[in-house]
């Protein structure tokens, strides 16, 4: 049983308690968070009939000392990575999280966003996109333009995050750029 110490030096048991036969799961309680503090910090959604959550934000809650309770049972990680369909993405997602970024999964042409250290997830706006690249299987020229479009017209910053096939990932920033010319119409800057 997970505990923490409460301002009294209590201890005081740490869990979540969701409900759901797939991903993602409908929250049912969480100790000693509340829902808001959740959705502040880029975890889980609310949704038609409650708040959700999915197999990797509840792998990052039992990596903090959380215990997982799903349908009346106490799942371990190795029972939620079952149901992650992209360890690649697991682990970008939890190495985002550990570099104090706040980090939402999303389905589209990126998969993830991302709010800047320290800001609420609920009142800002996220400021990076994430693309996951995998070594060897790389990314066609015409879906990166898709997917760099797609992030500027949200007003983010894509980042390609390129996965070798170790699991080191390395992150890159793309964007666009437009020539400027000088005042006297004849030389071309690039920035």
């Amino acid at each position: 049983m997970t505990k923490t110490t409460n301002k009294e030096g209590r201890g005081m048991r740490r869990f979540v308690v969701v409900e759901g036969e797939e991903p993602p799961y409908r929250l049912v309680r969480i100790e000693p968070m509340s829902t808001e503090e959740l959705a502040e910090r880029g975890i889980g959604e609310g949704g038609d009939n409650g708040y959700y959550l999915n197999p990797m934000e509840l792998i990052y809650l039992a990596l903090n000392d959380y215990e997982v309770i799903l349908n009346g049972n106490h799942v371990g990680i190795d029972e939620l990575m079952k149901h992650v369909g992209n360890t690649q993405a697991l682990t970008v997602y939890l190495d985002m999280r550990g570099r104090g970024y706040f980090i939402k999964p999303i389905r589209g042409p990126v998969d993830f966003l991302v709010w800047d250290k320290g800001k609420d997830a609920l009142r800002t706006y996220p400021k990076y996109a994430i693309k996951l690249v995998t070594e060897g299987s790389g990314i066609q020229v015409s879906e990166l333009l898709q997917v760099l479009r797609y992030s500027e017209s949200m007003g983010l910053q894509l980042v390609l995050a390129l996965i070798s096939t170790e699991g080191v990932i390395t992150y890159y920033k793309a964007f666009t750029f437009k020539p400027e010319k000088t005042t006297a119409g004849t030389q071309t800057t690039i920035l």
